[in-house]
This record gives structure tokens, C-alpha cells and sequence, in this order.
């Protein structure tokens, strides 16, 4: 038995009973292995209905086999899970599950009315994850597949999931600090597709050590505003994954851009994204209140999206991550090609200013 405080109530699950019940689900339908950069984790997947949702959204992580493996993931598609969790948590009423329920709701865990059960336990450093409604466009509601799981899976002091982007060129990366709506996805997604070394354009993970900071992607999926899919339809290299149910949302998986895809890439500069309306693009040292706003709404954003709203020490850890680079802000403007030109300008001028001592190499 291990107590754990989900959505503000003690638990103490039977993981015994919980062994017994994946024990009765058969034989998995496959194991596989995801390569999180940082991590490894063995997937053990019990419920054919998960297969498509894996594949399409980890396909660049997704691997037959690894040498080791840090972490276990079992996955299956359950029915009435609030009834289930009261089988292995005897102290759990079906009045205090949806009183639970409520509580993830208000604290930021995933739909209540969704019927997630997500549990951990220690002792086997194996995680447990069970939904019941796997449609494509029900299920990718909740977001990328797994990320809160990964983010519990990477935290350490030294590397974390953050909700932001990366590209670069000559192993020089950028990371793009900002929260949704501001133009970052956009930017990279567009950037990846005219030949830009590619990370991330929303879930990456950050690692730093001695030697630096270092990005990893995770997802082959990317998310379009409506607008942005019609707009980029006849040149993007994907493939429509869902709508999101809300239609705010397409995801798409960019498989055919894997070879833009960087592993451990090194962050050179970050950059503050600003939609404007100027007729031109343009890039230009943060004032100290932009850096400032940059930061804040690089963790404000990864705490709400990976559930660590509360986390002080998420906040800290991103805040020393940034800590020491130069910080630019770029003003968006209506032309997207435009702007990522003046990007391809910015980071090969940056590059060879710092390769030549400063010295203006492009103009």
C-alpha cells in the first residue's frame, strides 16, 4: 500500500489488487519503448484501442527496443474507473470520488468527466494510466498523450517538461518563451518546414548540466489554428490527426519533417515573441521588462499545462534555466514568411558575431 495526495484527498492504493487487475486484462497487445532524450520508458500497452493515439502522436520517440529503461508506463482503456479506483481504495466512496473529481478539476488534472485514472507507485517505479473514452477527438481533448505522466517521469532538479519552442540553425537553437496565442507555434512550425533544425513547437524537454542548456522533443504532433491549417494545406508534409472535438485545433503529425528533428540540441539565445502590426518583422534586444514577461510567461505556461500549477520549485528551475542567456524580442508581423526570414537573419548574424568577436557578418 502507498498514500499519495491526488486532487487534495489521501489515497492509499492496493497495488497488489491493481497488479492482479492488469493480470486479468491478458496478454499486452505490445511493449515498446520511448526515447525521451533524458529518459527511457517502457511502454506496455493492453488496449489495441491506444495504438493509433502512440503511433501517431510519440512516432519519432517510439522504439522496438533500448538497451535500458528508466521508467514503466501501462496503458489500457478501462470502463466506470471511478467504481474501479474504489475496488483498490477501499477508503474511497463513490460520494468522496466525485468529491476527488472536483478537486483534480480545480487543481488542473485532466477532465473529470473524461475518466482518467492516472497512479504511480514507487516502489516499482512504474506508472498506471487508463481512460475510457479513446476516440480521437474525445480523447486528444486532454492534450498531447501522456504529458503529465512524462512530466512526473523527467522531473529532476536538472531537467523538466516546458510548454514552449525550439528551432535553430548550425546547432544553435532558440527558445521561444511565451504563452498560447502568441505566434511561437506558428513561427516554428513554419520555420521546420523551410529547413530550420527542429525541437519543438509546444512540449520539449529541458536539461541543463556544466556544459549548457539542451532541448529534446518528444511529440510528432503539431497543433494549427484553423486559419494556420488552411493557410500552410498545400505545403506542409503531415498528416491530419483530429480536430480536437472543439475545432479550435488541428493536430497534424509531422513525421515526414523527422529529419529536421535534434536531439540534445544546444540553446543558444532566447526570444520573447510579440504579435504586431507593423508592415515588417524585426528583432531587438528585451528591455528588462520584456525578459522579465518572457520568463513569467514561459513557467506560467508550463505549470498550467503539465499540472504543476502549485510548484514553486518547477517555477525556480525554469527561472535558473534561463538564467545568464541573452533574451530578444521578436516583433511578429502579418507576414509569416517575412518573419521567419528576418529569424534565419537574426540567428546566422548571432552566430558568426559571436564566432568573429562581434563583428557584423550578415547584412
Amino acid at each position: 500500500m502507498w498514500s499519495c495526495i491526488y486532487g487534495g484527498i489521501v489515497q492509499t492504493l492496493d497495488f497488489k489488487a491493481l497488479d492482479e487487475h492488469i493480470g486479468s486484462l491478458g496478454e499486452p497487445q505490445w511493449t515498446k519503448y520511448l526515447d525521451l532524450g533524458t529518459n527511457v520508458v517502457r511502454l506496455i500497452n493492453y488496449s489495441k484501442e491506444f495504438t493509433p493515439h502512440v503511433q501517431k502522436q510519440l512516432t519519432y520517440a517510439l522504439r522496438d527496443s533500448m538497451p535500458h529503461y528508466d521508467a514503466t508506463l501501462i496503458i489500457w482503456k478501462g470502463a466506470n474507473l471511478g467504481e474501479f479506483t474504489a475496488t483498490i481504495d477501499k477508503s474511497i466512496s463513490p460520494m468522496r470520488w466525485r468529491l476527488d473529481r472536483i478537486l483534480a478539476k480545480k487543481a488542473g488534472c485532466p477532465d473529470p468527466t473524461q475518466q482518467i485514472f492516472q497512479q504511480y507507485n514507487p516502489n516499482t517505479n512504474t506508472y498506471y494510466y487508463a481512460a475510457e473514452n479513446l476516440e480521437p477527438e474525445e480523447f486528444i481533448k486532454e492534450g498531447h498523450i501522456f504529458v503529465h505522466t512524462f512530466n512526473k517521469i523527467t522531473k529532476t532538479p536538472a531537467t523538466g517538461i516546458v510548454h514552449g519552442a525550439v528551432v535553430g540553425l548550425d546547432n544553435k537553437g532558440i527558445l521561444f518563451c511565451a504563452r498560447g496565442q502568441r505566434g511561437k507555434s506558428t513561427l516554428a512550425v513554419l520555420a521546420m518546414m523551410q529547413g530550420f533544425e527542429y525541437v519543438s513547437d509546444d512540449y520539449l524537454i529541458l536539461s541543463k548540466d556544466e556544459t549548457g542548456l539542451y532541448a529534446d522533443p518528444i511529440y510528432s504532433i503539431i497543433t494549427l489554428s484553423p486559419r494556420m491549417y488552411n493557410e500552410l494545406y498545400y505545403d506542409l508534409k503531415g498528416k491530419f490527426v483530429s480536430n480536437n472535438a472543439r475545432k479550435d485545433k488541428y493536430v497534424v503529425n509531422i513525421e515526414g519533417y523527422h529529419d529536421t528533428f535534434r536531439q540534445h540540441y544546444p540553446i543558444s539565445v532566447c526570444m520573447f515573441p510579440e504579435i504586431v502590426d507593423d508592415p515588417v518583422p524585426s528583432i531587438v534586444p528585451c528591455t528588462k521588462g520584456d525578459k522579465g514577461r518572457a520568463i513569467v510567461q514561459l513557467a506560467h505556461s508550463t505549470v498550467q499545462q503539465t499540472g504543476d500549477r502549485h510548484d514553486m520549485q518547477t517555477i525556480k528551475k525554469i527561472m535558473d534555466f534561463t538564467d545568464g542567456f541573452e533574451f530578444y524580442r521578436i516583433n511578429l508581423c502579418p507576414d509569416i514568411n517575412a518573419n521567419v526570414e528576418c529569424l534565419r537573419k537574426f540567428i546566422k548574424e548571432y552566430n558568426c558575431k559571436k564566432e568573429k568577436k562581434d563583428e557584423l557578418c550578415v547584412k
